[in-house]
């Protein structure tokens, strides 16, 4: 088993962004799962993904803005 890093964070670092927005002002649910997915192992993470693609579609009001997304590329790219 890995440890290290936030599993999301090497899974897909704007997840990771929307993530934390989400846990921090998403309603009960979304933040429930939200905080679930931030603290889940590399066993249980992959169980909750597909749900995270899902609501990340339906509330894109948590997605990271422009300039995050910016530097989330620039940095994959050093």
């Amino acid at each position: 088993m890995r440890e290290g890093n936030i599993i999301a964070q090497e899974d897909d670092p704007e997840l990771l962004e929307w993530l934390a927005k989400a846990n921090q002002d998403g309603g009960g649910f979304v933040s429930a799962i939200a905080r679930a997915a931030l603290v889940a192992d590399w066993e249980n993470y992959p169980l909750i993904r597909p749900l995270l693609v899902q609501l990340r579609a339906k509330y894109p009001r948590y997605e990271p803005s422009e300039a995050v997304k910016s530097e989330i590329k620039a940095r994959g790219r050093s």
